[in-house]
């Protein structure tokens, strides 16, 4: 008797699921989902202060095996010994640090004058010589260019048209400047004369005009403006002596109401941070406290527990065991080259910055080495975007030029340079990420995380890396099984359909 073709049919070989069976399974993962997602909401608070933890458990673990040996396996004491030697040397000195920096910050910006301040700007610009006489005039001309397109007030354009060539007039005649920019201003009079007319004829039409008469005095009125506006332009960038010069000058002389804005601004935004103890200084500290205490309750309990955690979500977890080793590993390594690298490296550059600083005199030498390492985090900026300002404030405003190139050498070949030297040594031949990867994990990482995300944008650059190789091997792999496969199968069939041949004979 012949089998049925239900029966013989390779896709009712195998017994299906119950439809009770897949509801259960679906409402499985619908409950995982939302619990979830409820656990997410609870924990996203922690994330930091955990992230840290487990990374200075994986930077700690050789002090805490060292520990395991002298207490002969006992967990609780070595996680307590380790614990305090990260608080010892790690969190109370970092606190105590960021403390006395804030301090000198709110000194410093309290004690700023602004006659002092602007002395030392004028100093600065004479040596390097980018003093402006008259700058207000030349900011209100830059002003005027860009005010001589406003076709719907003709009026009041006719006037600006007046006031820029009085200041062009003024500033020729009281301001030194190089012998080409005679030509400049001769043609910058010339467009100005002629965009008044325009502008006049703009201002004496009637409504009674054709619209298409308007508009072509309106066309006229935009070309002339523009005109004009690129050569008063050119005239100010060949009486400064170029266009960088000019504007670097402009920038570089502000206006005491612009500096007293500006100096009243900082002193609005920090001094109610740093000085007083408002309710948003008072919720800030409270939530770092409970981030620290945090932080350090999860490093014990990681040190004590960890191999137990790590087992535990290796059984819960659906990803293959080596796969789970492999990011795991990936997270020891990431740990040591982002933020024992990174930060060790850092941390020199700020000591070593911090002795030059002092050496040349500077003040707020705590402020200076938590700026300085904070920077040298960052890729492509480094310790230079502070030692360099530094060296051209002590050149240009103390004139003190001899201090100003040794500083300048000295940031340059041993400051900026000692980094490469820590990181080849940690790093013992580990990969890095690619500068502008580096650079742009970092960018991004701020927004996102905090102060804290200069580490974290990395890592999560280096997991994201990792998953795609495994998804990458994962699927050579199936590939490799397939090619392996298919030439029995295109030869001899699949184990059934042999089956159904061989057994064809004897049915007949």
């Amino acid at each position: 008797m012949s089998a049925s073709p239900v029966s013989a049919s390779p896709l009712f070989a195998g017994k299906l699921p119950s439809l009770s069976r897949i509801t259960s399974v679906i409402m499985l993962l619908v409950g995982i989902l939302v619990v979830g997602l409820l656990f997410y909401k609870v924990m996203v608070g922690f994330f930091i202060p955990l992230f840290m933890a487990a990374a200075l458990v994986v930077i700690f673990r050789p002090v805490n095996e060292w520990f395991l040996k002298r207490l002969k396996g006992r967990r609780s004491l070595a996680a307590a010994g380790t614990t305090g030697v990260i608080l010892a040397i790690v969190l109370v000195p970092v606190g105590l640090l960021v403390s006395i920096a804030i301090g000198q910050l709110t000194g410093l910006v309290s004690r700023t004058d602004l006659n002092d301040l602007k002395s030392a700007l004028d100093r600065g610009r004479v040596q390097l010589g980018l003093n402006l006489p008259h700058a207000d005039r030349f900011r209100r001309l830059d002003e005027l260019i860009a005010k001589l397109d406003d076709v719907k007030n003709p009026n009041t354009v006719l006037l600006e048209i007046a006031e820029a060539r009085e200041l062009i007039v003024f500033l020729d005649r009281n301001v030194d400047g190089a012998v080409t920019a005679d030509d400049e201003r001769e043609a910058a009079m010339e467009q100005l004369s002629q965009f008044r007319e325009i502008a006049q004829e703009l201002s004496d039409s009637k409504q009674s005009e054709t619209p298409v008469d308007r508009i072509a005095i309106e066309e006229e009125f935009h070309r002339k403006s523009v005109v004009a506006s690129a050569a008063i332009g050119a005239w100010i960038n060949a009486k400064l002596g170029g266009s960088f010069r000019t504007q670097a000058k402009l920038l570089t002389n502000p206006s005491e109401r612009d500096v007293a804005l500006t100096v009243r601004a900082v002193r609005e935004y920090l001094q109610p941070r740093f000085v007083n103890f408002t309710s948003a200084t008072g919720q800030f500290l409270v939530q770092l406290l409970i981030g620290m205490l945090i932080m350090v309750i999860s490093i014990y309990f990681f040190l004590v527990d960890g191999p137990a955690m790590i087992r535990t979500l290796m059984r819960l977890s659906p990803l293959d065991d080596a796969y789970e080793l492999r990011l795991l590993g990936e997270f020891e390594k990431t740990s040591r080259a982002v933020v024992l690298a990174s930060v060790l490296s850092a941390v020199i550059q700020g000591l070593l910055a911090t002795i030059a600083f002092y050496l040349c005199g500077l003040q707020s030498i705590i402020l200076l080495f938590m700026i300085t390492t904070v920077m040298a985090l960052i890729p492509f900026l480094g310790a230079a975007s502070v030692w360099l300002p530094c060296a051209v404030y002590i050149g240009a405003v103390e004139q003190r030029y001899g201090v100003a190139i040794l500083l300048a050498i000295y940031g340059a070949v041993v400051v900026s340079s000692i980094d490469n030297v820590i990181k080849a040594y940690i790093l013992h031949g580990h990969s890095q990420l690619h500068p502008l990867i580096a650079l742009l994990s970092v960018l991004g990482g701020v927004p996102v995380f905090g102060p804290i995300g200069i580490l974290i944008g990395p890592m999560v650059v280096v997991f994201l890396q990792t998953l795609l190789e495994i998804l990458n091997h994962e699927l050579e792999s199936r590939d490799r099984v397939d090619s392996m496969a298919s030439p029995d199968d295109d030869a001899t069939g699949t184990t059934d359909e042999r089956a159904e041949r061989n057994a064809a004979p004897a049915a007949g």
